[in-house]
């Protein structure tokens, strides 16, 4: 339930846009990092705090600074004198539990996502905090854990190919969005092995132990499209936005993504049916192996109906019975329910009922 449901350290009744800082396992030292690039030049730095950052901005450049962690209030409220982020923007960003979206600001536009990342040992999906404020020349992104999903943005950065060095700040939120749907993918291959590995191992042989992964399994892709979901309304309000931080050109990588979020709902989709399938085929295992057991108690029962009325009839305590005083008496019961019983197997193999 934890995941389905984080908290925020927001108190009840307090004012919207309070800070708090973050304590508990969320919590840690936050690192913040930087890259300052034009089209002929790059700077990297790790700062010691944010107004470090100031002096690398310029007209001519971009700057990215990338917090590591979930930042304190001091922090929080420096950022927010310094770009002038206004206080709910800061409250969504030190907020967990707050749901993918896109929010449109004078001077400046803010994106929250989900990046995703599965455990194949635990069999657990886990969804971490990542959000994007998008400024004139100056992007700062807030990453609540440490995840590749952004490196092929910062290598793209450093070997300077393609038009993310001769772009604007609005093109590499774009890069940046586009790494993180693209790292649904890795997840969704991850669970799609784990899905299809439990498919072959059910068509060999139903265990017990499979209703609970396949429940489990289920569960997960209640909480992954729980996660992707949103992305899809703020995609489509971030390809609306009027904001001139976003150049009429990056529509169409906007709508390539877009894409890629509905294919992967789609697969989400599918892998949901197909564990419904699943469960159904399991269930219906169970039924067969049940019925099966069931014929051969009830095939069992028949055959020694006759032969417990024999040995009943036998068994009686009356002094004048046939056969009582003959000597092969004994041997002569044995053969006849022998032969009833084999004449009722032969017959049940002839109508094949076993």
């Amino acid at each position: 339930m934890p995941r389905f449901f984080r908290k925020s350290k927001k108190h009840a009744g307090a004012s919207p846009g309070t800070l708090y800082d973050i304590k508990g396992p969320d919590a840690g030292e936050s690192r913040i990092s930087m890259i300052a690039y034009t089209e002929d030049s790059l700077e990297e730095a790790e700062l010691d705090d944010i107004h470090s950052a100031v002096s690398f901005i310029n007209e001519s450049g971009i700057v990215w600074i990338h917090i590591l962690g979930l930042p304190g209030e001091a922090v929080l409220s420096r950022i927010g004198e310094l770009f002038n982020i206004h206080a709910l923007t800061l409250e969504d960003v030190v907020n967990p539990g707050q749901r993918p979206k896109f929010e449109d600001f004078e001077t400046y536009f803010y994106v929250a996502l989900k990046q995703l990342d599965y455990d194949p040992l635990e069999k657990l999906l886990s969804a971490y905090h990542t959000s994007l404020i998008v400024c004139d020349n100056v992007l700062i992104s807030f990453q609540e854990k440490e995840d590749p999903c952004l490196a092929p943005v910062k290598k793209r950065i450093r070997n300077g190919r393609g038009r993310i060095r001769k772009s604007g700040s609005g093109y590499l939120a774009y890069a940046l969005v586009d790494s993180i749907v693209d790292h649904y993918y890795l997840t969704l291959a991850e669970i799609g092995d784990e899905i299809e590995s439990l498919e072959r191992e059910m068509l060999d042989s139903i265990y017990s132990d499979q209703l609970e992964r396949i429940h489990g399994l289920k569960r997960e892709m209640i909480f992954l499209r729980k996660q992707i979901w949103p992305v899809r309304e703020a995609l489509t309000r971030l390809m609306k936005s009027e904001s001139p931080l976003l150049p009429g050109s990056t529509d169409r990588f906007l709508a390539d993504v877009y894409d890629h979020v509905i294919h992967i709902l789609d697969t989400v989709d599918t892998f949901r049916e197909l564990l419904g399938s699943m469960l159904e085929l399991y269930m219906s295992a169970q039924s067969n192996r049940m019925n099966e057991v069931m014929r051969t108690l009830t095939i069992i029962a028949t055959i020694f109906i006759p032969l417990t009325f024999l040995a009943g009839i036998y068994g009686m305590n009356f002094k004048f019975m046939p056969e009582l005083e003959w000597q092969w008496g004994y041997f002569g019961l044995l053969g006849i329910m022998a032969a009833v019983g084999s004449v009722m197997v032969i017959y049940f193999k002839w109508k094949k009922w076993f």
